[in-house]
């Protein structure tokens, strides 16, 4: 066995592992979930590399250091699991952020799929009378409460759209497997919903009280959608693009960030809900109810697309520094 070519080969990665675990679990579970994801991949090579260096090697000082990395990091990993709410809710935060942000580009994807296509229906809906009749009266005849209507639309058609939208986030994300097709046809089916809507709303002099009472929760459900949209994009695109991994690899590895991105949208449906039954309509002035609606939904998505996952930490020197551990 060349131990010398071991070292000069993997090195770097027992640093990388011995400088990770030696402040312990918590200072390990502060790291966020990437990181943690990557300690763990170390930790695992590393334990192979002492295996093979116990059954083909003699070199006692190698394995010596070799034992001490590997038992450290034992501790740091399965001793870094939270015992408290607060423990627990805090590691759940880092890795949801950290699985976020591995499918940040399919969110504004889907963002931009659904938001585009909301725009472009709209418009045609607002100018084209041949649109509004073929575009409405079905939605009007499900959505809307009986006896209401587009020029005067009442609560219920609100509701009606944040709970049509909670089952569309749902949907695109399960049909994710379809290579993402049945995804992108979730986002613009309900594009074409909500702008034909919208569109006719404001063309037949209704958009003032149509916006009113659905934009207060609709900036959070429209984003929890492409959220959860994103995810099931992530997990088609993972079996067309499974880059040096096999497809049912790379689907297990994006489906396990997938299924951690949509339960992070749960809490945003129910804000979304508390909006749309505790403030819309309920202060009598509608554009401070929009602009609230607008601010929860900016810092919720600051909170998961943008801060940090966690805060980037000094890290000591590793112990290797020549052609042997020291």
């Amino acid at each position: 066995m060349d131990v010398d070519g071991l070292i000069r080969a993997h090195r770097q990665s027992w640093q990388r592992l011995e400088a990770a675990t030696a402040r312990g679990p918590k200072a390990l579970a502060r790291q966020g979930g990437e990181r943690i994801d990557e300690v763990v991949r170390l930790y695992l090579l590393t334990s192979a590399h002492l295996a093979e260096l116990r059954t083909r090697s003699h070199d006692r000082e190698l394995e010596r250091y070799l034992s001490h990395v590997v038992a450290t990091a034992h501790g740091a990993i399965y001793g870094s699991r939270p015992r408290t709410v607060r423990g627990l809710l805090a590691t759940f935060g880092e890795r949801y952020r950290g699985a976020l942000g591995r499918t940040r580009l399919h969110v504004a994807v889907a963002g931009l799929l659904l938001l585009g296509t909301c725009v472009a229906v709209g418009m045609w809906a607002w100018a084209s009378p041949e649109a509004q009749a073929g575009l409405v009266p079905g939605y009007v005849s499900t959505l809307a409460e009986q006896g209401g209507s587009l020029r005067d639309p009442s609560a219920g058609l609100s509701t009606a759209i944040f709970l049509n939208n909670v089952r569309v986030a749902m949907l695109a994300f399960a049909l994710g497997i379809t290579l993402g097709l049945g995804t992108v046809w979730v986002l613009v089916t309900n594009g074409v919903l909500i702008g034909g809507l919208a569109g006719t709303a404001v063309a037949v002099g209704g958009g003032q009280r149509f916006f009113s009472l659905v934009l207060p929760h609709g900036f959070l459900e429209l984003l929890a959608i492409a959220i959860a949209a994103g995810a099931g994009l992530r997990m088609g695109w993972s079996v067309i693009e499974p880059g040096d991994r096999t497809r049912k690899q790379a689907l297990a590895l994006a489906g396990r960030d997938a299924a951690l991105v949509v339960v992070g949208v749960v809490p945003a449906f129910a804000l979304a809900g508390a909006i749309e039954g505790l403030l819309t309509g309920v202060t009598g002035v509608p554009v401070a109810e929009i602009v609230g609606g607008a601010g929860v939904a900016a810092a919720y998505a600051w909170f998961v697309l943008v801060a940090p996952a966690s805060r980037e930490r000094d890290e000591p020197t590793g112990a290797v520094t020549g052609t042997r551990p020291a």
